[in-house]
């Protein structure tokens, strides 16, 4: 299946490692790397198997609710090992 991230992007989920939210990358300067092309506008941030990364205008959160199921992918909050 294919999961629409905003734009004209479309990425496969069987290609997708991870979902990213660009706000919370800005935070961290070791993470800051995957925001390299990033613009302005962007909200999301999509690493592919081949570290690929594409960037979409929808929330990650939008992102994930539109093609993924709930046992194909994982949740980490703030603090949690």
């Amino acid at each position: 299946m294919f999961i629409h991230i905003g734009g004209r992007v479309l990425v496969s989920d069987r290609k997708i490692v991870g979902i990213f939210n660009t706000e919370t990358l800005r935070k961290s300067q070791d993470n800051s790397t995957h925001l390299m092309g990033a613009g302005d506008d962007d909200r999301t941030v999509v690493i592919s198997i081949k570290n690929e990364r594409l960037f979409g205008i929808v929330s990650p959160f939008t992102v994930i609710k539109r093609g993924l199921d709930d046992e194909d992918f994982f949740w980490r909050k703030r603090n949690e090992q």
